[in-house]
């Protein structure tokens, strides 16, 4: 991790030219450097009569970030001005996020700064501050994705439906339209309901899921997730919900000519094949199908 993102004192320090020449080097070198830079140059633009903004730019930020003490010396509004540009800038790109996104068909690999592994799946997204992750392990969550956290402080994922609390663990949560499931496989994690006092502990082997804002538990058996295998297996699921997870895992749509997609189904599809995806969920439930040439389009009848 770059010194900058750990110590909220090291662009006050390069501001008023008190870094080291080793420490100077390194920030030279980081792909930070040059929006610090823009940053400055920006807050020098600003046309004042004579007064020493460049100490009047340190005075300010100390004062507002890190509480220190200084003499009061006069400042024009427009040195003011600049000081606030420098700090909203700092400020801005300290938190700024990073996200990562799937498309249909594609799964992602992420290891975020502690060195936590996150798994991607289809029609996903994650994002978490850039700067400082060790004091805020937070991670926002849409769609599926397994996560292996590496111990250390909180590590909390936020979704729509509540927030996921883990200190080192593997487990895999989902969130699409109306489903919402976590899985545990190893250590322990607690759901927080959102808008609620509800809260729910899982360890290893234990799952829930939300039906009708009513928290469901349940046991697991597998060591990873079905879909990290190359699988999706559905236990008496609505068909619609079935065809909204092929057309995430191979990139397809569907057009209806009247079939119900409310019959439930139970069974699986792999997600090498699409064929054989079809095969083992649409024949079990009497659908006849033709696929276009290009394999975009599935035609249910």
């Amino acid at each position: 991790m770059e010194k900058y993102e750990s110590d909220e004192t090291f662009i006050a320090r390069w501001i008023a030219g008190e870094l080291s020449e080793q420490e100077l080097s390194e920030f030279k070198k980081s792909k930070a450097y040059a929006d610090f830079v823009r940053i400055n140059q920006e807050a020098q633009q600003f046309k004042a009569p004579p007064v020493d903004t460049r100490k009047a730019l340190i005075r300010t930020k100390e004062q507002i970030t890190f509480g220190k003490r200084s003499k009061v010396i006069p400042m024009t509004w427009y040195a003011i001005a600049a000081s606030i540009v420098v700090i909203l800038g700092v400020f801005g790109f300290f938190t700024s996020t990073q996200s990562y996104t799937t498309s249909y068909g594609e799964q992602l690999a992420v290891t975020l700064p502690d060195g936590s592994k996150i798994q991607l799946n289809a029609d996903s997204e994650i994002t978490h501050k850039r700067f400082f992750w060790l004091n805020n392990r937070n991670v926002s969550l849409k769609g599926e994705a397994y996560f292996e956290v590496e111990k250390g402080g909180d590590f909390v994922v936020s979704t729509s439906y509540g927030d996921i609390s883990v200190l080192g663990t593997k487990f895999n949560i989902k969130t699409r339209n109306k489903t919402f499931e976590v899985n545990c496989f190893e250590g322990a994690v607690r759901f927080d309901k959102l808008n609620s006092d509800e809260y729910h502990i899982l360890k290893a082997n234990d799952k829930i899921r939300l039906s009708r804002q009513t928290v469901i538990n349940e046991k697991v058996k597998e060591t990873l997730p079905n879909w990290i295998n190359g699988i999706s297996i559905f236990k008496e699921k609505p068909l619609q919900e079935v065809l909204d997870e092929i057309q995430r895992q191979y990139s397809v749509t569907f057009q209806n000519n009247g079939v119900d997609l409310s019959r439930l189904f139970t069974g699986s599809f792999v997600h090498n094949d699409l064929e054989k995806a079809l095969r083992s969920t649409l024949a079990p439930m009497g659908i006849s199908y033709t696929i276009s040439e290009d394999k975009t389009v599935v035609y249910l009848q």
